[in-house]
């Protein structure tokens, strides 16, 4: 499992902006050198609504939910059901080898938003 940051980096991501990056490097790579005996492929998530914002007050908590849902073309965030059926579908895909699967509700395709705007981009302390 990698990320969407390193194609669509924010502010104060680059280690793991880096990291994702590496991981679908080594998707491909790994798929090319254990081919046929292995079938390797990474998912790619975006935002999705886990239990590491439990330490959020719940209006804070919900107004970056309803903020980062507005940023995307889906207009929902992700949940981690979302991110499972991904995982079946790469786990069961016979014919699939290499595939980074990016599952971000259209992260990747939105037009870059202004950092001032954009909870995902937003400098850390804002």
């Amino acid at each position: 499992v990698a990320g969407v940051l390193n194609r669509r980096p924010g502010i104060n991501c680059a280690p793991l902006a880096a990291t994702n990056g590496a991981l679908e490097g080594l998707t491909k790579a790994l798929a090319l050198e254990l081919g046929p005996r292995l079938r390797v492929n990474c998912l790619s998530p975006g935002f999705c609504d886990t239990e590491r914002f439990d330490h959020m007050d719940a209006e804070r908590r919900n107004a970056m939910l309803q903020n980062t849902a507005d940023s995307l073309p889906l207009r929902r965030v992700g949940e981690p059901s979302d991110m499972g059926a991904a995982i079946m579908y790469l786990l069961t895909a016979k014919f699939a080898t290499g595939v980074v699967l990016d599952v971000d509700g259209g992260h990747g395709i939105r037009q870059y938003a202004r950092a001032d705007t954009d909870p995902m981009r937003r400098p850390t302390g804002q």
